[in-house]
C-alpha cells in the first residue's frame, strides 16, 4: 500500500485505485437515495413504489454527490456533532445549488419543500437538512471506511473493472435521460402553440353562453395571449377552476398517446370527461359554410418520457406548466403508472 494513497484516505486499506474506489462509492450512494426516494418516499407520496430520480437506472446522482463530498471534505473532523453540523450544511449548499442549477437548464423544478417549515425558497429545508446531516454522518464515521476496507481486499483489475462499467452504464442513462426529458419538452412546445391558437379560434367562435361563463378580463387575457402566444402557459397556469372547465367545453384538448416497450397505450382521457362535450357540426351547418373544430392532436409520448411526473410527485415544468394543468398530463402520466 503506498503511503500517499493511505494518507489521502486516511488510513483505510485500498492500494493503487482511488478514483475507482470513488466512482464506485458514488453509485453505491447513488444507489441508496434511489432506494430510499424510491420505497419509503414514494409510499409517503404515492402509496406504493416508484422508480425515482433523473436517470432510467437505480441511481439518484445527488446523493452520490453529497455522499462523497461530506467523506472527502469532513472525515478529518473528530467531534460528531461538529460533524453533523458541518454536513448538514454542505449537504444544504449542494441541495440548493443543485436545484438551482436543474431550473436554469431544464426550467423545471424537480423538488419543492415550500409545504415545510424552515425551507428556502422551496429548495431546502431544516428537516430534510437534519436527516442528510445524519447520513453523511453515517458515511464519514462508518459506511465510507468501511466500503474502502471491502474494496481494498479485492484485486485492483477487478475495482477499476467495476468502476469502468458503473461510470459508462451511467453516462449512457444519463444521455438517454436527457433525450426523454428533451422528447417530453419538444411535445409540450408543440401543444403550448396548438393551444394558443385553438384557444383564440374558440373564443372568437363563442357563444353568448360560453361568454357569459368567462370573466371580460379572461377574453382580454386570452386576445393578448394569441399575440403573444408564448405566453398562453402562463394564462393557463393561473386561469380559474370555473374559467378553465369552461374553456375545455369549447376547445378540445390534445390527447397524448405511450407508445412504450411494451406497447401500453395511454389513451388519456379527455379533458372534456370533466365537462359537457362538444357537439359535432350538423351536416347543414358544414354544407353551410361554417367553421369546423379543428381536430385534436395526438402527442406521441412514451413511457419513459412520462415517467419523470411519477419519479418526482412535485416536479412543476415553470415553462409548460399551464398546458400540463389544462391537458391534465401530470394526472393522466400517473395513472398510466399506477397501473
Amino acid at each position: 500500500m503506498g503511503t500517499a494513497i493511505d494518507t489521502a484516505f486516511c488510513g483505510a486499506t485500498l492500494a493503487a485505485c482511488p478514483l475507482s474506489a470513488l466512482v464506485l462509492s458514488f453509485a453505491f450512494y447513488g444507489f441508496c437515495g434511489w432506494a430510499w426516494e424510491s420505497t419509503v418516499c414514494a409510499m409517503l407520496n404515492h402509496g406504493r413504489f416508484a422508480n425515482s430520480g433523473f436517470l432510467l437506472g437505480p441511481c439518484c446522482p445527488i446523493y452520490g454527490v453529497g455522499g462523497i463530498a461530506c467523506w472527502l471534505l469532513l472525515r478529518g473532523i473528530p467531534d460528531a456533532s461538529s460533524q453533523f453540523v458541518a454536513a448538514a450544511l454542505v449537504c444544504s449548499v449542494i441541495e440548493y445549488s443543485v436545484g438551482v442549477l436543474l431550473e436554469k437548464t431544464t426550467g423545471a423544478r424537480f423538488w419543492d419543500y415550500s409545504h415545510l417549515p424552515f425551507n428556502l425558497h422551496g429548495r431546502i429545508c431544516l428537516y430534510w437538512a437534519c436527516a442528510f446531516g445524519l447520513g453523511a454522518l453515517c458515511i464519514c464515521r462508518l459506511v465510507e471506511p468501511a466500503l474502502l476496507g471491502l474494496l481494498g481486499r479485492l484485486p485492483v483489475l477487478i475495482v477499476r473493472l467495476s468502476a469502468f462499467i458503473v461510470a459508462v452504464a451511467m453516462m449512457v442513462d444519463a444521455l438517454c435521460s436527457l433525450a426523454s426529458w428533451r422528447r417530453l419538452s419538444d411535445q409540450l412546445e408543440c401543444v403550448r402553440a396548438d393551444l394558443a391558437d385553438r384557444i383564440n379560434e374558440s373564443l372568437a367562435d363563442a357563444s353568448d353562453s360560453m361568454l357569459e361563463r368567462i370573466p371580460d378580463s379572461a377574453i382580454d387575457s386570452v386576445a393578448q395571449t394569441h399575440i403573444r402566444s408564448r405566453a398562453v402557459n402562463a394564462w393557463l397556469a393561473e386561469l380559474g377552476d370555473a374559467t378553465l372547465d369552461a374553456l375545455r367545453e369549447k376547445a378540445s384538448m390534445p390527447t397524448f398517446i405511450s407508445d412504450g416497450a411494451r406497447g401500453l397505450a395511454l389513451a388519456a382521457r379527455r379533458v372534456a370527461d370533466a365537462a359537457p362535450s362538444m357537439p359535432r357540426p350538423s351536416l347543414s351547418r358544414r354544407l353551410a359554410g361554417k367553421r369546423m373544430s379543428r381536430p385534436v392532436p395526438s402527442v406521441s409520448l412514451s413511457r419513459r418520457d412520462l415517467r419523470f411526473f411519477n419519479a418526482f410527485p412535485r416536479l412543476r415544468i415553470n415553462r409548460y406548466e399551464g398546458v400540463i394543468r389544462a391537458t391534465n398530463l401530470r394526472d393522466r402520466a400517473r395513472e398510466l403508472f399506477r397501473h
